[in-house]
């Protein structure tokens, strides 16, 4: 990878995966209205299940482009300070 391209490269990942962690909604308004609408206690459960894996699964996703954005870029500046030409 260019040594150049590291620092851009970060800032854009980083602002993707600060985005979906502003974007990602809190899932308890919504496992509250399943809990009230439920029929059976079953099916609630699933419901609710489904809808904090899917909040784990991009809060995961948001916080490794976060992390990876934020080495990235520190990374890449770190590189244009001691680069020596």
């Amino acid at each position: 990878m260019n040594k150049k391209l590291l620092l851009p490269i970060g800032v854009v990942i980083l602002i993707i995966g600060i985005a979906i962690l502003l974007l990602n909604p809190d899932p308890a308004a919504a496992n509250l209205e399943i809990a009230r609408n439920a029929t059976n206690a079953q099916a609630a459960a699933k419901a609710i299940s489904a809808n904090n894996q899917s909040y784990t699964l991009w809060y995961s996703i948001g916080m490794f482009c976060s992390g990876l954005g934020l080495a990235l870029g520190v990374g890449g500046f770190i590189v244009n300070i001691i680069k020596k030409d």
